[in-house]
């Protein structure tokens, strides 16, 4: 179980997807599509999970190129059992 990770978080489940879709699609292998959790976000989401913070830059670049401005960075850190998650502002 990894302890610390980031999330990036989208206006919408097709965003991520299609976000998620076109990142897998150019090679890129470090990322993992996950349910938002609803301590970030209430409602039925997804958001892209990943351990390396290069790809923050590539999630945002990418993110642009497709039209996809809104994208939420959050940092997750497990605290005696627990999940916390800390918002990037990049």
């Amino acid at each position: 179980m990894v302890d610390n990770f980031y999330i990036s978080v989208f206006e919408t489940k097709n965003k991520a997807v299609f976000l998620f879709s076109t990142l897998e699609s150019k090679g890129y292998r470090g990322i993992q599509l996950v349910s938002t959790p609803c301590s970030i976000k209430a409602g039925c989401n997804y958001a892209i999970k990943f351990t390396n913070k290069k790809y923050i830059d590539i999630i945002k670049k990418e993110g642009a190129e497709l039209g996809i401005n809104k994208i939420d960075i959050y940092f997750a850190k497990r605290i005696n059992g627990r999940l916390t998650y800390k918002k990037i502002y990049v």
